[in-house]
């Protein structure tokens, strides 16, 4: 089975530097389009898919949406972003500029993240790997002996969840891996069964995007 996951397109907040979380901020025309290309590549690849999964917030269902035209698209909570809490709707510098923000620990210091956000009423990232692993256990893993092709439309923080428990740990302080996907970005999964009957994940593309490099932001400015 190949699992494809999938971050939204961009939206404003993605280029004012807002911290977006669970506010529902639409896709701007740059991520319509990204969504656009990223489809419209894929078909001319013969790439279709059989099963699509999206959070329900509006920027990852409608990047789904572009993408897969053609599929029914099924909604899961476990896909919502990781919440903020008082920290969404802020500027990222700032708050990492900020020795009073929890959210000054968000890349550099996971670990110390995970302490902190919850007295600000943000989500731990403890409960992130948490649903994620459910997610995947629950509804990815049972098509592991199958040749569907899965999508997975989600969020910056979100994937990153999901990557751990494919790549197998639950340490926070691998939480990055190889860094946040690109909006639009994609990583290619496959997922099968061992002799034991056990799913075994294998990453055989990371980061991979199907439209014009021109079109991303900053990726050093983009923190979700």
């Amino acid at each position: 089975m190949d699992l494809y996951i999938l971050r939204h397109g961009t939206t404003a907040w993605n280029v004012e530097h807002k911290l977006q979380g669970r506010t529902d901020i639409p896709l701007d025309d740059r991520g319509v389009l990204m969504a656009e290309l990223t489809g419209r590549t894929l078909k001319e690849k013969g790439v279709r898919f059989d099963l699509v999964f999206s959070s329900p917030l509006i920027r990852a269902y409608e990047t789904a949406h572009l993408i897969a035209p053609d599929s029914n698209i099924a909604t899961d909570d476990r896909l919502l972003e990781l919440s903020f809490g008082q920290c969404e709707g802020k500027v990222t510098d700032d708050m990492l500029k900020s020795d009073s923000s929890p959210f000054r620990f968000f890349k550099k210091d996971p670990v110390k993240y995970n302490e902190e956000i919850p007295k600000e009423g943000g989500e731990s990232l403890v409960s992130l790997l948490e649903r994620t692993s459910d997610f995947l256990r629950e509804v990815i893993e049972p098509y592991a002996a199958t040749n569907k092709r899965i999508l997975v439309s989600g969020h910056g923080a979100l994937n990153r969840g999901l990557l751990m428990h494919i790549r197998g740990t639950s340490d926070l302080s691998l939480f990055w891996g190889t860094g946040l996907q690109v909006n639009c970005g994609m990583t290619r999964v496959t997922v099968s069964l061992s002799h034991e009957k056990t799913p075994v994940y294998e990453t055989t593309g990371e980061s991979m995007i199907f439209y014009d490099e021109s079109l991303m932001i900053d990726p050093s400015k983009d923190l979700v």
